[in-house]
């Protein structure tokens, strides 16, 4: 695949367009459907069982809450899930640079807000958790991401300007390489309750369709993504992404 294409294709893929390029490089883990962390642990062994058992590892407060989200999203038909640790959630908080290299963006004003789209609550670099899951039947993948304030405020409300900004003055954006031509057509999900929401949908080689919702508390900021080879313009998809931005809010203080 020519250079320039990697590199849309890498910065376009869901949500805060990085969303899910965990899993866009290896394919997700067919696991079981999401088991909360702290359940169930491995049989001791004879030598063992006379030793005080271990105690399960304590879950972060934004690992608690994404852990319910998956569990929600599991209910809800995305049964196959994996958790997003350790180097790989570490090399999520490094935000993409240069990812519109070499492209042409038309209408050139919407080409910052389009990039700052590559923005997911981890790279606040504070406590993160990130949850995968997926819908075989349906070929949708999502996320739920949540991470700590302490005192990045700010810097969530600066991304969410520019989800405004794209919905007022971007709303088709033509991307040009020297082989490369996609438009991204953006809109307005209308979805109740969520400080940011986003749909867009992407021609071309790479189309796809995605929803981003985000929403903070006084502590946290939780963003739900989803990205399908399907339409997701539908209020009854947008019922099960705020499900699960609900879920994960109520575990938060």
């Amino acid at each position: 695949m020519p250079s320039t294409k990697k590199t849309v294709a890498a910065s376009l893929a869901i949500g805060a367009l990085l969303a899910l390029s965990a899993c866009s490089e290896a394919e997700m883990p067919q696991d079981e459907t999401h088991k909360i962390a702290v359940q169930g642990t491995a049989s001791p062994s004879a030598s063992q069982e006379t030793e005080k058992p271990e105690e399960p590892e304590e879950l972060s407060t934004a690992q608690v809450a994404t852990t319910a989200g998956a569990v929600m999203a599991a209910e809800l038909g995305f049964g196959s899930s994996a958790k997003i640790e350790g180097k790989d959630l570490e090399s999520l908080a490094t935000a993409p640079t240069d990812t519109l290299k070499d492209i042409v963006v038309l209408p050139s004003q919407c080409s910052a807000p389009i990039e700052d789209l590559n923005w997911s609550p981890v790279q606040l670099g504070t406590e993160a958790a990130r949850t995968d899951f997926t819908n075989e039947n349906q070929s949708i993948t999502g996320s739920v991401e949540v991470a700590k304030l302490d005192g990045n405020a700010a810097k969530v409300k600066a991304h969410n300007a520019n989800v405004a900004t794209i919905l007022e003055d971007c709303r088709t954006v033509k991307l040009n390489g020297l082989d490369y031509r996609e438009t991204l057509k953006f809109s307005d999900p209308s979805v109740a309750g969520a400080d940011s929401s986003l749909y867009y949908s992407r021609d071309g080689q790479f189309a796809q369709d995605s929803l981003v919702l985000i929403k903070s508390t006084q502590k946290y900021v939780v963003m739900v993504s989803f990205m399908s080879a399907t339409s997701l313009q539908e209020d009854a998809f947008n019922q099960v992404a705020t499900s699960i931005m609900d879920t994960a809010i109520a575990q938060l203080p």
